[in-house]
């Protein structure tokens, strides 16, 4: 609700630039209701607050406040997360195409396909902030260098290596904890079975 009233505040004020940040925060929070909607694929709560907290958080207050500005740990920390969640999303996704086309995948494969889910996206991100900052001559802060590249990229990956190794164990052994919560209502509420196989033989 608050990022639409931002999205409204801005229109009004005609403030194009700020409009079209949060027009992305609004459009990327309203994703799992639309994976609903139009794939029947339910979203975790847990994952959909984290949306929704994550877009406040680096389009709202790091983009438009300046907290990229003011602290330099703020962008490391949102792609740790963004490493986190979008590792999560991997998941469930790949746990579903599986499930639906009745094949099987082990423990060791499915880590590393949300891995590498994780990655593109983190590629692509750097790769629309690079031609925003071209086409919009905006000079974002959060593209400064090459070398922030790099580390946007190199947070993110630790963050999905984490989230993998979570998402590993649970897949080996079932040990729940939050990763395993969340992976778990993701199975339930898209009724989804038990697929992957825990060992890599076979």
């Amino acid at each position: 609700m608050l990022l639409i009233v931002i999205v409204g505040y801005h229109a009004i004020t005609m403030d194009w630039a700020n409009l079209f940040v949060s027009l992305q925060a609004v459009f990327v929070s309203f994703l799992p209701n639309l994976l609903f909607v139009y794939f029947r694929i339910y979203t975790p709560m847990l994952l959909r607050i984290g949306i929704v907290l994550f877009m406040f958080l680096t389009l709202i207050l790091g983009e438009m406040k300046g907290f990229y500005d003011t602290y330099v740990w703020w962008d490391m920390l949102l792609h740790g997360i963004a490493g986190i969640g979008f590792t999560l999303i991997g998941f469930i996704l790949l746990v579903i195409f599986f499930r639906q086309s009745g094949r099987t995948i082990t423990a060791i494969l499915t880590s590393f396909l949300a891995f590498s889910f994780t990655m593109v996206f983190a590629v692509l991100w750097e790769i629309y902030e690079f031609l925003i900052d071209i086409f919009f001559s905006t000079d974002s802060p959060m593209q400064p260098s090459n070398t922030d590249t790099m580390s946007d990229l190199i947070i993110t990956l630790v963050g999905a290596a984490f989230f993998c190794l979570g998402g590993y164990r649970y897949l080996m052994w079932k040990e729940k904890g939050i990763i395993g919560s969340v992976i778990d209502e993701g199975k339930t509420r898209n009724k989804i079975e038990h697929e992957i196989r825990p060992s890599s033989r076979n």
